[in-house]
């Protein structure tokens, strides 16, 4: 167990100046949340917002570790529905208020998997509420098996509170900074996207609008139309990091609506701003991503690197830029356009001319794969590296959908000039072969699409999706 945590340590770095039982909880729960890195087949929520509520719990005690977290003016803020929201953490040290930043985001992330869910306080179990026996629901459905214990209504408890409850901590709350913000408020407005509140979604995307504008270094009327998140690119300025990223949700958001000319205006007005980012006078520096060392079947290398892991200190990773400023480009900005030029190639394919999105797709498969060779296998760069791995699978993938339909479309085209040539005087034969041309021209795509498709596979055989901004959704699916 002790090898364990140092190990999740390493991977998951939490505050020094923690206590231990604070440190356990945060680094136990970002463990929990990546099941395919601990060898697990999936995320146990409940005992994820088990160990986050206690850490809350600890770090909100003004007699304990909340030493200096202190109410805001007027005893805080009160949101309807949600209560007093949001503390005045400004004299907390910076990796305290990352870890409690990481806290409420995965509690927040837990809410969300657990909404429905009852948690039986006396058996120490959790079910969806079509488990739980009581009054309210007279025929359960059966525990799966090898669970021997059912729980009962009358000793539950909704198993979290609503995931609102912590996003609007964030976003309430004195001492987190732009980036921190940006990222509670986009996450929200995915929530509510997802559970139907349109209006709510949108409400909440312009919030994140309103945060990034407010922390921008330059006045952000000058390069983003904020009713609409179209940037202006006028040569002059460049919008923020924190800004581009709110536009780019705020195009996949108008996608998802059915609003594609709007969110075509977006996406193409954020990939030219990305492809005008000046270069990093330091060179290309990618962020910090911790690493352990990999498992071996040999047992003297396993415990040479399991003794490594013990003996070597766990390097606290230094904060991530606030986002007020303009982005540099980096290794990693061709992955990030050609995530841009996959969504563009979609709409255009569905909205207007399908060989011009089937170009654009085309180009940002061949950029995503361009970006995971530049990149390398190295273990340290191994966060980017999925994300371009991610970009390139739902590229590829869309390509494969577009020319499959266009290869049908052919065949039917095909057809429909054979039937037409029985009835025509003139010109049959020739309509024909040229409907047969445009068939086969498909069908070798496709058959040189499935060739390149085999040659990428070791890059994008893992299925799992990773966060970023390259799309891991896709309107063909």
């Amino acid at each position: 167990m002790g090898v364990y945590q140092e190990e999740i340590e390493h991977q998951w770095p939490t505050p020094p100046e923690w206590s231990w039982k604070s440190r356990w909880c945060l680094r136990s729960a970002q463990a929990l949340q990546n099941p395919e890195q601990i060898g697990k087949l999936m995320t146990n929520w409940p005992m994820v917002a088990g160990y986050l509520r206690d850490l809350l719990e600890r770090l909100e005690n003004p007699e304990g570790e909340g030493k200096g977290v202190v109410e805001q003016e007027d005893g805080g803020f009160l949101v309807a529905g949600v209560g007093k929201t949001g503390f005045d953490i400004t004299a907390k040290s910076e990796p305290w208020r990352r870890g409690y930043f990481q806290a409420l985001m995965g509690a927040a992330k837990s809410a969300e998997s657990l909404e429905g869910w009852l948690t039986d306080r006396k058996q120490r179990i959790s079910a969806p509420a079509e488990y739980v026996v009581g009054p309210s629901n007279p025929r359960p459905k059966p525990m799966p098996a090898g669970q021997k214990k059912v729980p009962r209504e009358e000793n539950c408890e909704p198993a979290s509170p609503s995931p609102e409850t912590f996003y609007m901590k964030i976003l309430t709350t004195r001492g987190f900074d732009t980036r921190q913000k940006v990222e509670a408020a986009l996450s929200y407005a995915d929530w509510l996207d997802y559970k139907g509140l349109k209006s709510t979604a949108h409400d909440m995307y312009n919030w994140a609008m309103d945060i990034a504008a407010a922390g921008s270094s330059v006045d952000a009327s000058k390069v983003v139309d904020l009713k609409t998140g179209v940037l202006k690119n006028d040569g002059k300025f460049l919008p923020s990091e924190n800004i581009i990223r709110v536009s780019t949700a705020l195009a996949v958001y108008q996608a998802k609506q059915g609003n594609l000319p709007n969110a075509l205006s977006i996406f193409t007005s954020v990939l030219k701003a990305r492809r005008s980012l000046p270069a990093n006078p330091s060179g290309s520096v990618l962020p910090f991503f911790p690493s352990i060392p990999r498992s071996s079947n040999d047992p003297f290398r396993a415990l040479f690197n399991s003794l490594k892991t013990v003996l070597v200190p766990v390097e606290y990773p230094p904060p991530q830029p606030s986002g007020d400023e303009p982005p540099v480009r980096t290794v990693t900005s061709a992955c990030d356009e050609a995530g841009l030029m996959t969504y563009i190639g979609e709409i255009i394919y569905a909205s207007s001319s399908k060989e011009t999105g089937l170009a654009w797709t085309r180009d940002a498969v061949d950029m995503a794969e361009a970006s995971i060779l530049e990149l390398g296998s190295s273990e340290e760069v191994r966060i980017p590296r999925e994300r371009c791995a991610d970009c390139l699978r739902v590229g590829l993938n869309n390509w494969k959908t577009m020319v499959s339909r266009l290869v049908a479309q052919a065949e039917n085209e095909e057809l429909e000039a054979i039937e037409g040539a029985k009835k025509a005087w003139y010109g049959g034969q020739k309509q024909i072969q040229a409907k047969s041309l445009e068939r086969k021209r498909w069908e070798a795509e496709r058959i040189i699409l499935d060739d390149r498709a085999r040659k990428l596979s070791p890059f994008v055989e893992d299925d799992s999706s990773f966060q970023g901004l390259a799309p891991n959704s896709s309107m063909f699916t």
